[in-house]
């Protein structure tokens, strides 16, 4: 199986050193970040494991679509929401007609963005509690381990979530299939809703916000506005969702997380996709979110100052 990790960043490019474990799997490492890129291919791609440990991983990596030697049988989309369609496209006259995309992103909306360009028969849909850290061009820190749930966008787990399945089992990875995928991207979501913009906004690793009072609070009043949004929606949140939001932001203290690293390094955010569309939703139902609204203004804010500062 050859898998194709669309958008190398921290996460990808430690699922693809993973899955470059399991038997039979060939990856390759497709990102913009040219730095990266050239990094890979002289010294391979460093992780630093949570044991303190090191292990180089040598790996084909590329920064261009047109460049890759061959069709892909699964494309792990680990870009971020506003990119998906410029990546997907990019890639899609590279694929045969059986290749499958998998969606690991966060946020909500992702896998109906990939099925409206390659079809919904094409896509399945997953989320991970794996954290990673880009510490340098070519080397990351794996920052927390935990499940990976994968899944049809609906329905039971066929054959195909199966074997993908059984791949990150063979590369060591906690993998489960699950009925019920939706539920699960949105229990997913709090935790992004409760960690993601709090870290961005204040520097801190995600860790600082289960060990600081203040820190806790604010989490827990963004998820809370979440777990109304959500039950609005239909969808069973457990009471303890606040509670499950910091044991993983403590499981991950050392791991900054994603957006932490987007306005660490200057990138556009995801915000819209997370704390954005729980105050979307809560604007549909009539209900205020003003902590995430403020949490969306902020990121905005602080993305637009530096964004604007390099056009």
């Amino acid at each position: 199986m050859h898998i194709l990790i669309l958008g190398a960043g921290a996460l990808g490019s430690l699922l693809g050193a993973r899955l470059s474990q399991a038997d039979r799997v060939r990856i390759s490492l497709l990102t913009t970040d040219r730095q990266h890129v050239l990094a890979i291919r002289q010294d391979g791609l460093t992780v630093e494991e949570l044991d303190g440990s090191t292990r180089c991983y040598r790996l084909p990596a590329f920064d261009a679509p047109h460049t890759l030697e061959e069709a892909p049988d699964l494309v792990l989309v680990s870009v971020k929401t506003h990119s998906i369609e410029g990546a997907v496209s990019s890639v899609a006259d590279r694929c045969h007609a059986a290749t499958l995309f998998l969606t690991l992103q966060n946020g909500i909306g992702n896998w109906e963005r990939i099925a409206r360009l390659v079809g919904e028969g094409s896509v399945l849909v997953g989320t991970t509690a794996q954290g990673a850290t880009l510490l340098a061009p070519g080397r990351i820190r794996h920052g927390g381990n935990g499940p990976t749930y994968l899944g049809e966008p609906d329905g039971p787990p066929s054959p195909r979530v199966l074997a993908v399945v059984e791949k990150f089992r063979q590369a060591g990875l906690a993998a489960e299939s699950r009925e019920g995928m939706a539920q699960l991207i949105w229990e997913k979501l709090h935790v992004n809703v409760g960690i993601n913009a709090i870290t961005a906004l204040t520097g801190i690793r995600n860790g600082f916000i289960a060990a600081m009072p203040v820190a806790r609070e604010l989490c827990r009043a963004a998820v809370e506005e979440a777990m109304w949004v959500a039950r609005a929606k239909g969808f069973v949140i457990p009471d303890d969702m606040v509670e499950r939001v910091l044991a993983i932001a403590q499981a991950t203290a050392v791991n900054r997380s994603s957006m932490g690293q987007d306005v660490d390094h200057r990138k556009r955010t995801e915000i819209d996709a997370i704390n954005g569309a729980i105050v979307a939703l809560g604007e549909q139902l009539h209900r205020p979110t003003p902590v995430n609204q403020t949490l969306v203004q902020l990121v905005k804010i602080l993305e637009a100052n530096y964004l604007e500062s390099e056009t």
